[in-house]
């Protein structure tokens, strides 16, 4: 006989809501290893002790992580998600006939109440966890960005042309009946931008579009994220490994780790930070970008340098004399040879296509060869394929798995508050895949200690 379903909604049922949720779901899983009871200590000086009670804290930031690990970063979209699971109903604290949070409370939340400072706290907590559970050693960190499509398009930014104006201006003057004409026309109805501090970025693998930077550094033994920043768009790499190590290291020192060397791409090197490392008594494991020459001259290898008369001296023997410092880059000292003497050089067509030769020299020499000799060796290439798959591994899996791959909020700040919270999910994702082999290991060690008692025990009775 066949079967038929009959549903038949009752107004009352005698459960529990623990009762539906499986032993083994991530969100138990989650509620075990961590208590979020932190943040009130946290949170407190944010709320006033007057008025309505506001969404609860604890509830906001569970809400966040929730929306990382469903890879869902719009917030309708999350507060149906979270209706539709009892397992999430169940993780924030609500029972069956409780109202949720809504949107607009998660997004005023976020927006107005919880400070950027308190999603860091959150970070450095789950952070500290994994420190406790010996997941994170200190001694390496790997250091990569990657670029955060803002909620803005391109069309939307800003062309500034400040010395294309400053030209015109000079060439026509402001008294120009052009210039006149063009002030009395009507201003263009162009829509404001949408979010004021995106930049406009290109990368290799990006379309051009408006962009904010973040930054991470992921410590070797487990790969957990250490540190975490967002900047806009436009920064270079270079101008953000300074910050990126000094609240690194900070962080580390007051967890009792010693920072000692690091490895990043060939966007954060320059010479002024291979200074600053060497000064911080880091090893860097960067690879220096050369000086080249044009494709037919004499390499500076050709070019001996007297450091008593801080001059070249060529292959035939004549003089290079330092003339000036670079504008763009002031460690490069430039220095050139005579006219007469490349005019009448019968090697002049192998070293220069111009009237005379010219030779950039850093005052970091030394520290470039030796960072150039360091990424030729062995340990160097163990530490830059170590990046590649730990550093970059983080993004992607921010991107395809969190599915993290565009900002739905506006502002800098935004910004930095989603990407945080979007690497301290990764890191308890780590500390929750670990924590069974961590009990195992600490099992089979009381245990081998416990043998070692009764042996002991037994030798002394006899």
């Amino acid at each position: 006989m066949m079967g038929r379903k009959k549903f038949d909604m009752k107004q009352y049922h005698n459960l529990s809501l623990d009762d539906l949720i499986s032993p083994g779901d991530l969100y138990r899983k989650i509620d075990e290893a961590v208590d979020f009871k932190f943040i009130y200590d946290l949170a407190k000086e944010t709320y006033s002790h007057t008025g309505q009670p506001s969404l609860d804290p604890v509830v906001f930031f569970k809400i966040e992580l929730v929306g990382f690990l469903e890879g869902i970063h719009e917030d309708r979209a999350l507060e149906r998600r979270i209706k539709d699971s009892l397992a999430i109903r169940w993780f924030l604290g609500y029972d069956l006939d409780e109202a949720l949070p809504v949107h607009s409370t998660i997004s005023r939340t976020r927006k107005d109440r919880i400070s950027k400072v308190l999603y860091q706290a959150v970070f450095d907590h789950i952070l500290g966890l994994c420190i406790r559970h010996q997941l994170v050693k200190g001694n390496h960190q790997s250091i990569d960005s990657t670029l955060l499509k803002a909620n803005a398009s391109l069309d939307s930014l800003e062309v500034l042309q400040p010395k294309v104006l400053a030209h015109y201006e000079k060439a026509v003057g402001t008294n120009h009946p052009e210039a006149e004409r063009k002030d009395s026309e009507p201003i263009s109805s162009k829509p404001a931008r949408r979010d004021q501090e995106a930049k406009a970025a290109k990368k290799q693998g990006f379309p051009g579009a408006a962009y904010y930077k973040a930054s991470a550094s992921v410590d070797e033994a487990c790969g957990i994220i250490t540190h975490a920043q967002v900047d806009h768009g436009n920064k270079n790499d270079s101008e953000l490994l300074k910050p990126i190590v000094q609240e690194l290291k900070e962080r580390l020192n007051q967890n009792g780790l010693s920072f000692q060397s690091l490895a990043a791409d060939k966007g954060f090197y320059s010479a002024e930070n291979l200074k600053y490392l060497s000064d911080e008594t880091l090893t860097a494991y960067l690879t220096p970008r050369r000086l080249t020459t044009m494709e037919g001259d004499f390499s500076r290898e050709h070019f001996h340098y007297d450091e008593s008369t801080d001059q070249f001296i060529c292959p035939e023997g004549k003089p290079l004399y330092f003339r000036q410092l670079d504008d763009e880059l002031p460690h490069l000292r430039r220095y050139r040879a005579e006219e007469k003497n490349c005019r009448v050089c019968p090697q002049k067509f192998l070293c220069t296509k111009g009237k005379a030769r010219t030779i950039s020299f850093s005052i970091y020499e030394d520290l470039i060869t030796e960072a150039l000799q360091r990424s030729k060796s062995q340990e160097a290439k163990t530490f830059h394929r170590l990046r590649n798959i730990q550093a970059e591994g983080i993004f992607a899996h921010l991107k395809e798995v969190l599915k993290f791959r565009k900002l739905y909020s506006l502002g800098l700040q935004s910004a930095a508050k989603r990407f945080v919270m979007g690497c301290a999910v990764i890191n308890l994702k780590k500390l929750l895949r670990f924590l069974p082999d961590l009990r195992q290991l600490f099992l089979q060690m009381f245990q081998i200690f416990n043998e070692q008692i009764k042996s002991n025990a037994a030798l002394f009775s006899i």
